[in-house]
């Protein structure tokens, strides 16, 4: 399963390079210091950076002790996992420095916080419902989902660049897998782990104190 998706994930890595690389040539050469076009090309950097993140994560990943079954729980997590890079199918909304600098903070941001869940992951990430091994400390010490959490506030950020209807509803799309996403890989956690249970009750899903 995990090359399908690292080619899936590379195809749209190499149209955001490639759109990358349209955005830099049609600006003049030697035209000076433009703050818009700093901000504008750090914020699809951090997105080049998100995929280049996913692809690598995917390749590494170990074999799973328990799986979901049906194809419900399969459909669900490849929706959520494939849905949100439609959006780079787009065209880009009209410039702006300060969403951009806001969209560029909020991908680095998830980034980083995507790179810190991996890391303590390891080579337990998913992309199906499964369980490799439970992971409770880190940033899963104070919430069940960070990974996801963080490719939440990267999809805000991505949007930003964006600003459409179409897109919004692909966020909106996208992000309503990934919950259902991760109902059915607390069943699978919870079949494989006993512990999972104290676990769950003790911490948030997704966001401390509120869910």
């Amino acid at each position: 399963m995990r090359l399908p998706i690292v080619a899936y994930t590379l195809f749209f890595l190499v149209i955001e390079l490639r759109s990358m690389r349209m955005f830099i040539d049609v600006r003049p050469y030697g035209a000076g210091f433009d703050w818009e076009i700093a901000l504008a090309s750090g914020a699809r950097a951090s997105a080049i950076l998100f995929l280049a993140l996913l692809a690598v994560f995917h390749l590494v990943r170990a074999r799973p002790t328990m799986k979901s079954r049906g194809l419900t729980p399969r459909a669900s997590a490849l929706a959520g996992l494939t849905l949100a890079n439609l959006v780079f199918l787009f065209p880009r909304a009209e410039d702006s420095g300060t969403l951009h600098l806001v969209s560029m903070l909020l991908i680095l941001g998830g980034n980083y916080f995507c790179l810190v869940a991996l890391l303590k992951l390891g080579r337990s990430l998913s992309i199906m419902p499964e369980a490799r091994r439970l992971v409770t400390d880190g940033p899963y010490r104070y919430v069940r989902h960070p990974l996801y959490l963080a490719e939440a506030i990267v999809l805000l950020g991505i949007f930003l660049q964006f600003r459409s209807v179409p897109v919004a509803l692909i966020v909106i799309a996208a992000l309503g897998f990934q919950l259902l996403r991760m109902h059915y890989e607390e069943g699978v956690l919870r079949a494989a782990f006993p512990e999972y249970a104290e676990y769950a009750r003790r911490t948030a899903r997704l966001i401390p104190g509120l869910y």
